[in-house]
């Protein structure tokens, strides 16, 4: 059965109904070979319950997979200042793998929040602060502190009737919210800036077509977005103003990357009506399109997450 971008927030609605606590097989491994040797790629897929590592500079398809502690990925990943790597799974909450693992340390289950949560974009600060847009608990973003998996810091709901959908904090720490209607899909989003742990919000003034899961803020205060309508990667001036537009090849974007060096930006391309799935390496400079990966990938199925690692700084 073909799976189209269409039916994504009906997975969502499926993820809330199984609630899937299961864990995987145990893995052969437990950690990839010289993890902080090189810039990682980390890819998420919905049916085929994986998570594909790839090695930039590397073309012959993914080095390994994460799969132990792992259902159907259903959300975004994110990937701290260490290393460790948090993906959202289908039992609605997030697994977290130590730098280079490829066994979980640690589990976000949500459960002092309305249950079950669902999980859809996610970010981590580098103090490891780990922010949640919870779309099954009323829309909220979750603050977790690092160390404290069982009680969040600080909730946060966007303007009802909006789910938050996306989340992003900037060196300051202020929050950036990506909010929607999004049932039917496609619906306009928007983005509002918080203060650090404060309900008083700011709309920026930003529509976009449709959404996406991901959001992420430059090291020179650019907001980086995507109108999954447009098929295209939106990035706004710290100021305010035009975006300038990545969009070279590309058929959708709902979960994008920087690494580190801000040299790369990944995509998940695949259009919200279904067809090729691919994820585009870009020049985040130049918006030139580097690379198409398609090894690898499994076609017919829903990219859910993308996170370089080591990541990009805000």
């Amino acid at each position: 059965m073909k799976v189209t971008r269409t039916a994504r927030y009906g997975i969502f609605a499926l993820a809330i109904s199984c609630a899937l606590t299961a864990w995987g097989a145990d893995s052969a491994k437990s950690s990839l070979p010289d993890p902080g040797a090189s810039t990682l790629l980390y890819v998420g897929f919905l049916t085929a319950q994986q998570v594909n590592i790839y090695q930039i500079g590397h073309d012959n398809g993914p080095i390994d997979l994460l799969v132990d502690g792992l259902t159907q990925i259903t959300g975004g990943i994110a990937v701290d200042q260490q290393r460790n790597v948090y993906v959202t799974d289908g039992s609605g909450g997030v697994v977290a793998y130590p730098p280079g693992g490829l066994v979980p340390g640690l589990r976000y289950q949500f459960l002092d929040q309305r249950q079950p949560p669902l999980t859809s974009g996610i970010t981590v600060d580098p103090a490891g602060t780990l922010y949640a847009t919870l779309f099954g608990d009323g829309g909220i973003v979750a603050e977790y502190t690092k160390g404290h998996t069982h009680k969040a810091s600080f909730v946060l709901a966007p303007p009802p009737p909006y789910a938050a959908i996306a989340v992003a904090v900037d060196a300051q720490n202020n929050l950036y919210v990506e909010y929607s209607n999004a049932i039917p899909f496609p619906q306009p989003a928007y983005i509002e800036k918080c203060a650090p742990q404060s309900n008083q919000c700011t709309n920026l003034g930003i529509t976009l077509g449709a959404g996406g899961f991901g959001l992420a803020v430059d090291s020179q205060g650019n907001l980086i977005a995507c109108d999954d309508l447009a098929a295209q990667i939106d990035v706004f001036p710290p100021n305010g103003g035009s975006p300038r537009v990545i969009s070279q090849g590309l058929n959708g974007c709902a979960y994008f990357a920087l690494d580190k060096s801000e040299k790369y930006l990944a995509v998940s391309n695949e259009a919200y009506v279904g067809g090729p799935t691919s994820i585009s390496i870009f020049n985040y400079a130049t918006g030139a399109l580097v690379q198409n990966i398609t090894a690898g990938v499994p076609q017919n199925d829903l990219i859910f997450g993308v996170a370089f690692s080591p990541a990009a700084l805000p």
